[in-house]
């Protein structure tokens, strides 16, 4: 009796087990269904005789249009999105502030007529954050909650990037794959994806150094190499002046002002210290790659440090940048608290608030590698 009483149990413990695996792919498929409307109804609305033009894609456009001419790509063209925003003095000038390494991804756009690329790119990144979506409830379907499935598709983050033609579908496609392969130990393939990010996002340099504490120095060597070569590839492609050119936009940028712009120097920024900002930005670093050299955490403690503190002690870090630590907050179930932290990435409209689950997430990563390493 007891043997079969066992069994009865195991085949229990089976059959909902596969009904959770089941319910969770409903749930995947219902926000991606979401996602891919979302993606249709933009590419309505995202076009060159619209009031607000192609907006921040559209500044993409015109730089990558520029960097074939032959033309400052950091420039003010007919196609730059510029805007009024409420509570800020004159217009909001939104240049590409993409660094030189993703000049050549500009071009490409601009090898289509602006009003066909706009719609190529708006439902190629929905179909990105579809996959990444998919690919992670496939790593972690026998844990993963749906309210993880629907912060990740259905998050304000996603779908404002495609109403803005964003492109942080991309560098979610690379964290994620990056964090998926480091998991399976594949470090060589991880470490270009890793690279590849870095040349685009050059405050992850933090998680190629924090990664030679917990072991994987090889996927870190490799990282900081492809970055370095794809960093270098625009001064023989534009000239030297390339870097001059990005770096007068960016110390003329205005973003600390928007509410969603989630680093502490931005917010110390609008609360009128900067400098007190900056500061903290500093500290927040050292004691990231202090609480790591010290510890030496776990894979999914090192990486959530990583790309936590990289977004809240960068220059400027929109709350976008959420959707990358995807991997690292998807690998274990969240309790309440964590759940409604997240939640507010979740508003339908800006808020202030989301600079408090950034730093409720780095807090709690840093915790958890500080109490025991794990």
């Amino acid at each position: 009796m007891g043997a079969e009483s066992a069994k009865t149990d195991a085949g229990t413990k089976i059959r909902r087990a596969e009904g959770r695996r089941e319910n969770i792919w409903w749930t995947f498929s219902a926000a991606s269904a979401v996602v891919l409307a979302a993606a249709l109804v933009y590419t309505t609305f995202l076009n060159t005789s619209a009031p607000d033009g192609l907006k921040v894609f559209g500044s993409f456009w015109a730089s990558g249009w520029a960097a074939a001419h032959h033309l400052n790509p950091y420039a003010v063209y007919p196609l730059t999105w510029i805007f009024r925003l409420p509570g800020h003095p004159g217009k909001v000038v939104d240049l590409n502030l993409s660094p030189p390494a993703l000049l050549p991804l500009c071009e490409a756009m601009a090898w289509f007529a602006p009003n066909v690329a706009v719609k190529i790119w708006t439902l190629l990144s929905a179909g990105l954050f579809i996959g990444c979506g998919a690919l992670l409830v496939r790593e972690y379907r026998e844990t993963i909650q749906h309210r993880q499935v629907l912060w990740f598709l259905l998050a304000r983050a996603t779908l404002n990037t495609l109403g803005l033609g964003q492109d942080y579908a991309l560098f979610v496609v690379l964290a994620v794959g990056a964090w998926l392969l480091l998991e399976r130990k594949r470090e060589i393939v991880a470490g270009i994806l890793l690279g590849l990010l870095i040349a685009a996002k050059p405050n992850y340099a933090l998680w190629a150094l924090l990664l030679v504490f917990c072991g994987r120095w090889r996927a870190a060597a490799v990282g900081a190499g492809v970055a370095a070569a794809l960093s270098a590839l625009p001064l023989a492609l534009y000239g030297p002046g390339i870097y001059g050119e990005w770096m007068r936009a960016v110390a003329g940028d205005p973003h600390w002002f928007f509410p969603n712009e989630v680093s502490i120097t931005g917010f110390a920024t609008r609360m009128g210290h900067r400098t007190l900002g900056e500061a903290a930005s500093a500290a927040l670093l050292l004691a990231g790659i202090g609480i790591v050299a010290w510890k030496r955490p776990s894979l999914r403690n090192t990486s959530g440090i990583a790309l936590s503190v990289g977004m809240l002690a960068s220059p400027l870090a929109w709350y976008h940048y959420s959707l990358l630590l995807a991997g690292p907050l998807l690998r274990e179930r969240w309790d309440l608290v964590l759940s409604l932290f997240l939640l507010l990435l979740m508003a339908p409209v800006a808020t202030a608030f989301y600079f408090a689950p950034v730093c409720y997430v780095a807090g709690w990563f840093l915790w958890s590698a500080a109490r025991d390493g794990g």
